[in-house]
């Protein structure tokens, strides 16, 4: 398969009488915006902007997108936005600099923040360096919640990719090809990465081609459909814990591995898979993604993810296990969450020997920030120990789970742990 993202560089993104690019600036007509992103379980609809350096802070943010749009009558975002068709071939146009960034007008379960500039914005390692387009939609009245934050999930990649279509005609500032070459991979390691992503419920998934991974069983995919849309975020009652659509599209384990294909490793390929609730189901996905790795795609090695909170760390420890047993090494990427009393005894999810190879995305640790001049959402979030309200636009600290992606746990980020 052979991908090239063409990327048109923004840098300022302004409200206008209609949508173009030019010389790095997004002209965008927010009526055009809301005339395609409204549905019928919104009230209504809203648009603002958000730039890096501002004194702004975003309240309850969910997903972030990166606009596309795929040329030559092929899909973008499958079964989302377009008919269910392959992706990760042929040309995509990509605006670079900028999110489509969803803003809920009510609170969710997780908070989740972003800071465009402070100690905040150090906190999350690109969110904050992008302009966002951030939407605001108003449940209607008669509307049930799943189906309005569905609706949500839909409008907002509707709104990438007409903004991205916009630009179809632009000069591209860089090409950028993705291929698996299969020459010169003579005597290099075979590295599969199993890429264990989040879905227990409705939108309360992640969604491939369409539909929700609940029920997906350990399946082999190739790199450039996932950097091409096909996998989109649908959490919205744990979005703390997973990362959002443009991590997907600019994933870093993805992208290091392509970028060392046919140097120093063979990259031999993705799985895809859910972490399920039950044990049983639990191990019967691991033994799947084990076998996979060995018997299928021939891996020597493997790196292994997640996604979501406490209980997909039994996954990825069964994942480790079963993948030692067939003789493929691993290597975990884990996000820490150490309980601030006895750091070693508690939370303890699993333990094995053959995890001896983990590099850690940073730990939870509560970050102090400053009063900012607007914020875009809501305006407070709740402050559980003593049942009241807390002013969004500040000082507050929040821990760093509250600030969004900031412990990525794909790999998004300088963030690291050292102990002393």
């Amino acid at each position: 398969m052979h991908l090239e993202k063409r990327y048109v560089d923004v840098h300022k993104v302004v409200f206008d009488e209609k949508t173009f690019v030019e010389r790095g600036v997004l002209h965008v007509c927010k009526n055009e915006l809301i005339d395609i992103a409204m549905d019928f379980h919104f009230e209504s609809i809203d648009f603002e902007l958000a730039h890096p350096g501002e004194s702004c802070r975003l309240s309850y943010v969910c997903d972030c997108i990166q606009p596309m749009y795929k040329l030559d009558g092929a899909s973008t975002f499958p079964g989302i936005v377009d008919e269910i068709k392959r992706v990760g071939t042929g040309a995509s146009v990509i605006l670079r600099g900028v999110s489509v960034t969803e803003v809920m007008t009510q609170p969710t379960v997780s908070v989740s923040t972003l800071d465009m500039s402070g100690p905040g914005a150090e906190e999350s390692f690109v969110l904050p360096k992008l302009v966002h387009i951030c939407m605001l939609a108003k449940i209607a009245p008669d509307s049930q919640k799943d189906a309005y934050l569905n609706a949500i999930n839909i409008a907002s990649k509707k709104v990438a990719k007409y903004i991205a279509q916009c630009a179809k005609d632009c000069i591209p500032d860089e090409v950028e090809a993705f291929e698996l070459k299969k020459e010169g991979l003579e005597n290099l390691p075979r590295v599969a990465y199993i890429f264990q992503v989040f879905s227990h419920a409705p939108v309360t998934d992640t969604v491939y081609y369409g539909d929700g991974c609940a029920t997906m069983l350990p399946t082999v995919v190739h790199p450039n459909e996932i950097l091409d849309g096909a996998l989109v975020f649908r959490d919205y009652y744990s979005t703390s814990n997973v990362s959002p659509t443009y991590f997907f599209q600019n994933h870093p384990v993805i992208r290091e591995l392509m970028g060392r294909h046919g140097k120093d490793l063979n990259f031999a390929g993705v799985i895809i898979s859910n972490t399920p609730a039950e044990v049983v189901n639990k191990n019967r996905n691991a033994m799947m993604c084990a076998g996979l790795a060995k018997n299928v795609i021939n891996a020597d090695c493997a790196i292994i993810t997640k996604m979501g909170g406490g209980h997909p760390q039994i996954d990825t420890g069964l994942n480790c296990d079963y993948c030692e047993e067939l003789g493929v090494k691993t290597v975990l990427l884990l996000t820490e969450f150490l309980s601030a009393q006895s750091p070693i005894d508690e939370l303890v999810l699993f333990s094995t020997e053959n995890a001896n190879a983990m590099v850690t995305n940073g730990c939870l640790v509560h970050v102090d920030l400053p009063k900012v001049d607007r914020v875009i959402g809501q305006t407070t979030i709740p402050n559980r120990a003593t049942n009241s309200a807390i002013d969004v636009h500040g000082p507050l600290t929040l821990l760093t789970s509250a600030i969004r992606e900031s412990m990525s746990q794909i790999g998004y980020t300088n963030r690291s742990s050292v102990v002393y």
